[in-house]
Parts: structure tokens; C-alpha cells; sequence
């Protein structure tokens, strides 16, 4: 029972681990293909405009300038430019946008607390700015503020903000407890681009609107258009999908004895495989890019892998016999579904080694249930035995299953006639055909003969057991391990 339970596990390990293997080694590849199709970073433009109302005063004042030098700091002034604006009562252009961080510190120190809150300055002298920004960067606007309106008219602040997101300009709000929101949803035109903050915590909410602002300008890691995101995400998925289809290919062909990968069958394994990475990756970034209007981009990856898994799953019934065209989509769905999610676990941050390890565990997972496809839904297959520890198990159906020493057999055996017999089963019944073509009917349990490789028939009811099968050779076996 035991030698069972092992041969069985035997194979849905091995392929999670050749998998895996198989999809890390392919992910390394697809570094160096990130690198060379590499553009870096986005330029950005961000115009921070900042509520310097008589509420300010104190300690938030100083907190806020703090944690607007923290934002400044943290960007690259080499490639990009920022441009401050102020509002109280009224509005005013503090800097135009420039790379001169020292100029930019200095006017921040500068700042007093005075007067209330213009929402219809704020924006007018944003836009104002970014009109007169010369650059070809993308721009956005920061708005930092603590309280509601209380001067000018919040209407006109309103259809400015419209105006300047039909122009492609970004507005992004972080707000205290005292902050409008419903209405500074309204003028960043996303509720989901409001951060919500209160006294000690500005650094913080600073920094969440500086990664909102850089996903929405950098296009997910770079200054990219559409179509060379998408060349990119389908190249990278090309080279995981071949070092996953091509190990599981492999293994396939080891477990039946056969040569790992003949050039017919690693033909058909690079087409297949990179059609259906071309497929779903650009599934998977159009997705990506729909998904990431309502910050939810990473359901667009899912969906990718998912497909991946799945197309991938179905392919290996051309090189897995009699495998379920239904559940080998189901579960390779499965498996790409739960690699996806480990994958956006260990990838956050979009670091290389979590990117590796995320494509390990991806492999593992699709490798894993296409596997156990093969194991848990088989009611009869033949067990080939080669000697009494070195098995091979292929799952009988209405697919011909043949063996002989032919390189197109199921199962490849060396010292056999090219094309000695071949296994099917038609209805409830066992079919076996010779090489002669006489056929005869076959129950679990039944064993032919064929050179000096033994096939047995087994069944759920009927499994094989070497102690069962060979129990004169097991016993002479034990003895011979005895003595030595």
C-alpha cells in the first residue's frame, strides 16, 4: 500500500519541482529581457500645491513641510521637475517647476500660516503653472489640504479640475479629518485618489500619493506607451510559458523512458506555448490597464495567469495520454490562478528576486495541478514495469496508448518490435492489440508481456502492489538487501 501511495505521489511532486525549476530558469531569461527592452523610469512633473489657511499654524505646518521635503528628496531631480503652489485666501505660484532642490527647500521653510481655504485659487494657479511648463513630462497635481472651503467659489475650483484632467493632468488630494471629501473626490475626479491622514502622519500619506502618482505617470514601471507595455508583459510571459511547458514536456517524456524532448515534439511545444502566452498576456494587460482605472491593476494579472495556466494545462493532453480535456483546463486554471497570487505576493515592490521567486512558485502551482489531474481522475491505467523499482504509469482511455520501440510510442520500449501493441479501452471493457493485430479483451490485474518490460492493468479497485504482483521477486529482493 504504501509503495502505492509513494509511486502515486511520485509524479505530482516531481513535476511541481521540474516546473518550477523550469519557470525560475525561464524568468531569469526574461530579466535580461526586461533589461534590454528597458526605457527606465517616466519623467514626472508634479506640481505640489499646498493649504498654508490660518488652521496650519503650529505644528502641522511644520509637519506638512517636512513631509513635502521628504517627497522632494525622494524623487529623481535629474529627470524630473517639481513645481510648488500655495492657497489661503488667495492663491499664488510659489515655485515654477524646476530641478533646483535647494531653491524648492528654501521656499518651503518660507512658508506662514494665514487667512482661510480657496479651493478656487488652489486650482487656478495649478493650472496656471502647468501651463507654463515647457517640459514634455507627464503632470500631476498634489494638493495638501485640512479643511473645506470657506472663500472663493468651490463650483469654479470644480471645472477647473475637469479641465485639467481632460488635458491629461493627474490630481491627487491628501486630506485630514477636517477635509471635504466628497469634495475633493469631485475635483480629483477618483474618489480612490483621495488619502485621508491625520496630525503625525502626513510623511506618510505623502508617500502613499507619491506611488499613486508614479503608477499613474510610469504606466506600471516605465515611460511606455500601450503597445510597448503589452510587447513587453507578452514577452515576459513567453519566457515563462516555454520554461514551464518545455520542463513539464520533459518530464513527461523521462517518466515514460523516452527522450526528453524530440525535435516534432519541441516544435509543437514552442508554438503552443508561445500562443498561448500571446494570448493570455495580452488578456492579461488589457486587463491590467482596464482594471487599473478603479486601482485594481493587479486583477488584470490574475486573469493573465490564470489563462496561462489553463492553456498551458490543456496542451499537455497532446503529451499526456488520455488526460481529461476538462479538468486539465479546470485545474490549470487552478494552478495559474493560485501561482498568480503568490507571484504578486513575493513581486511586490517589482524587485528581482521577488520576481524569481513569485515565477518559482507560479511553475510549481501549474506544475503541481497538472499532475494531479492525471492521478485523481484516472479509474484504469497501465503500470509499466521496467524492474521491480523503476515504474511508469500511463492512464488508459479512448486514446490509443502504444508501446514498442518506435520514437512515436506512449511508451517507449528499447528491446521491442517498433510498434508492439497498443491499449485502449472502449466502453467498460480493456482492449489490448498485438503486434499481429489480434486484439483480446483485459481486466485490472492482467499482465502482458512485451520484451523485458511487464505492463500490468490497474484500476481504483485493483492497484498495483509489487508485494502482490512479484511476491517471490520482493521476497528474493529482501533477502539479497539483507545480506548486503
Amino acid at each position: 500500500m504504501m509503495n502505492t501511495f509513494l509511486e502515486t505521489a511520485k509524479k505530482p511532486v516531481v513535476f511541481m519541482l521540474t516546473a518550477a525549476v523550469g519557470c525560475f530558469a525561464a524568468a531569469v531569461l526574461a530579466e535580461l529581457f526586461l533589461f534590454v527592452t528597458s526605457k527606465g523610469a517616466a519623467s514626472q512633473a508634479v506640481c505640489l500645491t499646498i493649504d498654508i489657511s490660518g488652521s496650519m499654524a503650529g505644528d502641522k505646518m511644520n509637519e506638512v513641510k517636512e513631509a513635502a521635503k521628504t517627497f522632494i528628496k525622494n524623487r529623481n531631480l535629474s529627470r524630473d521637475h517639481i513645481a510648488i503652489t500655495v492657497f489661503s485666501s488667495v492663491g499664488k505660484i510659489l515655485v515654477p517647476f524646476t530641478q533646483d532642490k535647494d531653491k524648492l527647500f528654501q521656499n518651503i521653510d518660507s512658508l506662514l500660516s494665514y487667512g482661510g481655504t480657496n479651493f478656487e485659487d488652489a486650482m487656478t494657479y495649478s493650472e496656471r503653472v502647468v501651463k507654463e511648463y515647457s517640459g514634455k513630462n507627464d503632470c500631476a497635481v498634489l494638493l495638501f489640504t485640512d479643511g473645506a472651503s470657506s472663500v472663493g467659489d468651490p463650483q469654479k475650483a470644480l471645472e477647473i479640475a475637469q479641465q485639467l484632467r481632460k488635458n491629461g493632468v493627474r490630481i491627487f488630494a491628501v486630506a485630514t479629518q477636517d477635509g471635504d471629501m466628497p469634495y475633493l473626490a469631485g475635483l480629483t475626479g477618483n474618489e480612490n485618489h483621495v488619502i485621508g491622514t491625520q496630525d503625525g502622519r502626513f510623511e506618510e500619506a505623502f508617500a502613499q500619493a507619491e506611488k499613486m502618482i508614479s503608477e499613474s505617470l510610469m504606466g506600471g514601471g516605465g515611460n511606455y506607451s500601450f503597445m510597448e507595455l503589452l510587447i513587453r508583459t507578452v514577452g515576459w510571459t513567453i519566457f515563462l510559458s516555454l520554461g514551464i511547458a518545455l520542463a513539464l514536456a520533459a518530464i513527461q517524456n523521462h517518466f515514460l523512458k523516452k527522450p526528453l524532448l524530440p525535435a516534432e515534439q519541441l516544435i509543437l511545444v514552442l508554438i503552443g506555448s508561445a500562443s498561448a502566452a500571446l494570448a493570455a498576456g495580452s488578456i492579461g494587460e488589457i486587463s491590467h490597464q482596464i482594471f487599473g482605472v478603479i486601482r485594481l491593476g493587479i486583477l488584470g494579472q490574475v486573469i493573465g495567469w490564470t489563462i496561462l495556466g489553463a492553456i498551458l494545462a490543456f496542451g499537455m493532453v497532446y503529451f499526456i495520454p488520455n488526460l481529461s480535456k476538462t479538468n486539465a483546463l479546470k485545474f490549470g486554471a487552478l494552478g495559474g490562478f493560485l501561482g498568480s497570487l503568490a507571484f504578486l505576493v513575493f513581486s511586490i515592490g517589482t524587485e528581482i528576486g521577488g520576481r524569481l521567486l513569485g515565477a518559482f512558485i507560479l511553475g510549481a502551482c501549474i506544475g503541481l495541478l497538472v499532475a494531479l489531474v492525471e492521478t485523481l481522475y484516472r479509474n484504469v491505467w497501465l503500470m509499466v514495469v521496467y524492474d521491480l523499482r523503476n515504474f511508469a504509469q500511463v492512464n488508459l482511455g479512448s486514446q490509443n496508448v502504444t508501446v514498442g520501440s518506435g520514437k512515436s510510442n506512449t511508451v517507449l520500449i528499447p528491446d521491442a518490435l517498433a510498434k508492439a501493441g497498443t491499449f485502449r479501452t472502449e466502453g467498460d471493457k480493456i482492449c489490448y492489440t498485438d503486434s499481429d493485430g489480434k486484439q483480446q479483451l483485459l481486466v485490472p490485474g492482467n499482465r502482458v508481456k512485451i520484451g523485458t518490460v511487464e505492463l500490468v492493468i490497474c484500476s481504483k479497485d485493483v492497484p498495483f502492489s509489487p508485494s502482490k504482483f512479484y511476491p517471490m521477486k520482493m521476497s528474493k529482493a529482501k533477502e539479497l538487501q539483507s545480506q548486503s
